[in-house]
């Protein structure tokens, strides 16, 4: 009964961590992109992508949340093509601005990314806990997490546009961006298969 009631516990604590977090992100997707194709930033659109790619994602989690393991495990593979696909737009996006020699403004890269850190840091607060439950919970985390790093790393970057009027440094964390959601993804599904593999 104790252990009934825990596990109940532990997915209301999941759904409204989810839940939330869906909410702020989709919100600062549709923020993001708009900035970003005003400014001309790439890695405000990158990471706009990256917002909607979350969104996706805890709406998927929040469908399987209560499904058997080896849904939740094919439920993360997809999600993992959905984050690779985006890192692929992403670096398109920075090779699109270089070849046409655009340089953002660094102004809107500054302020929009701030108010991006701190959502992306509560998501990642919100998520922490639960992160441990399987291969969704964990994609879902480690979204937060990246996100709110690349916000920390556009937030430099628009200060070196600033400094410098050069496109390089918003191209450079655009590539981090594109890193890190690869990166990730490889992650997610080697878990997902790990849990494939153990549910047999």
């Amino acid at each position: 009964m104790g252990d009934h009631a825990h596990h109940d516990h532990s997915l209301d604590v999941a759904r409204k961590a989810l839940t939330i977090a869906l909410v702020l992100n989709f919100s600062m997707f549709a923020l993001e992109l708009w900035q970003g194709i005003i400014s001309g930033s790439t890695s405000l659109i990158a990471d706009s992508m990256d917002f909607l790619s979350d969104s996706f994602s805890y709406i998927i989690t929040l469908y399987v949340l209560e499904k058997t393991l080896r849904v939740r495990a094919h439920a993360s593979l997809i999600k993992a093509g959905l984050m690779l696909l985006l890192a692929a737009g992403a670096l398109g996006q920075g090779i699109f601005n270089l070849i046409n020699n655009e340089t953002p403004d660094y102004w809107t890269m500054g302020w929009v990314a701030t108010l991006a850190l701190i959502i992306n840091i509560y998501s990642a607060y919100l998520l922490y806990s639960s992160r441990t439950r399987d291969s969704n919970m964990e994609s879902v985390w480690l979204c937060s997490r990246n996100d709110a790093i690349a916000n920390a790393a556009i937030i430099i970057a628009a200060l070196f546009v600033y400094l410098t009027n050069a496109l390089w440094p918003d191209l450079i964390v655009a590539l981090i961006i594109t890193w890190l959601g690869g990166s990730s993804a490889l992650r997610i599904i080697s878990h997902a298969k790990k849990e494939l593999a153990n549910d047999k």
